[in-house]
């Protein structure tokens, strides 16, 4: 054979070599990337509710299973979590026991977050929008000329909670939404390509792996003291735990993909208008998320709206400044006076829902 023909023939075999090293490489990138996610979640213990006290239960849904928790004694009021990573009814830790002492309050952990069922799915805000009217109707026992109950609301979830009012007037008596979006910010309706995007990002592989970055402990201290709250310190080491440890729960990266591809948008510039239920906003001065001048659009579009701006506070004012939160909303909310409607005065609690099963169990 001749020299060139030698020379061309290894030039050949240590292309084909490098390629086949590269691939190599790679997979063993990928296996150990696999490998580090599976971890992750398997070292992560299983989530406790921080609210003290009341009564665990689950309520199924066709997706499934929807840990709230129930205490106090007066009239209903719903609290519905914000959406991000490591969400969960956590973040009413430090009004819960104030609340408990006037009102029925329930605590949900939306599907997809906290202690509920994570399904493997597409979620939307469709989905969100129809749990909370069956939530309402049939374990609050509100609507339908039964009553109403009050709701607290955060986000992109008051949102939902603003949609949900201007469809049906009778399941909300007063709504408090803390930096609410959805008529500017986060206003778009999911595109074309949304769901492409939640595909993309749900990979096994690579989608969980741009997951645990974004939830780990770093990741969740980082959002925390740079984007959430005013004062750094109110992101404990405690909260953090919290939220790393509810956001690596089994299939607890499976409803962010839908978040960050647009899919939980919703715009509620219309449906805004109508709603009648004279609803208090409540800002934190210093939010950076939603800033305050995004309250502006709101009043100006609804005016039985009031507003109430919490000083020292950011995106979340009932964690950080809890006190000043309560103070604002206290008046605002329905007394223990005897109104008819909520769950005490319809006899059972559950239809078709599971039963109370203990503190931070499952549903046999």
């Amino acid at each position: 054979m001749a020299d060139n023909e030698i020379n061309e023939q290894q030039e050949r075999n240590e292309g084909g070599n490098g390629w086949l090293t590269g691939l190599l490489v790679a997979g063993v990138a990928v296996g150990a990337a696999a490998l580090t996610n599976a971890f992750i979640f398997y070292k992560t213990p299983p989530l406790t509710s921080k609210l003290a006290g009341g009564e665990v239960r689950y309520f199924p849904t066709a997706d499934g299973d929807v840990f709230y928790k129930k205490a106090g004694d007066g009239p209903p009021l719903l609290l519905v979590h914000g959406i991000g990573a490591g969400s969960s009814s956590y973040e009413w830790k430090e009004v819960w026991d104030s609340l408990t002492e006037k009102y029925t309050v329930y605590a949900v952990d939306l599907l997809g977050f906290g202690k509920s069922d994570k399904p493997d799915m597409s979620y939307t805000a469709e989905k969100y929008v129809a749990f909370l009217d069956d939530f309402c109707r049939r374990v609050i026992k509100v609507g339908e000329g039964r009553g109403e109950c009050d709701v607290i609301a955060t986000s992109l979830s008051a949102a939902y909670v603003i949609a949900l009012s201007a469809r049906d007037p009778l399941l909300f008596r007063r709504l408090v939404l803390v930096c609410p979006t959805g008529i500017e910010d986060l206003a778009a309706p999911p595109s074309d390509r949304a769901e492409i995007g939640r595909t993309l990002l749900s990979a096994p592989v690579l989608g969980t792996t741009i997951y645990n970055a974004i939830s780990s402990k770093a990741g969740i201290r980082k959002y925390m003291t740079s984007r959430l709250f005013a004062k750094p310190a109110t992101a404990t080491d405690e909260m953090v735990d919290q939220y790393h440890t509810a956001a690596h729960q089994p299939g607890g990266e499976n409803a962010l993909p839908s978040f960050l591809s647009g899919l939980l948008n919703i715009c509620i510039a219309e449906e805004w208008t109508k709603v009648v239920d004279l609803p208090l906003l409540v800002w934190g001065r210093d939010s950076v998320e939603t800033p305050v001048g995004q309250a502006e659009p709101f009043l100006l579009a609804n005016p039985q709206a009031k507003l109430e701006v919490i000083e020292d506070a950011g995106m979340l004012p009932h964690v950080e400044n809890p006190e000043a939160f309560l103070a604002a909303v206290r008046p605002f909310l329905a007394e223990s006076d005897g109104e008819p409607g909520g769950a005490d005065t319809m006899g059972s609690e559950f239809g078709e829902e599971t039963e109370s099963v203990g503190a931070d169990a499952v549903p046999a």
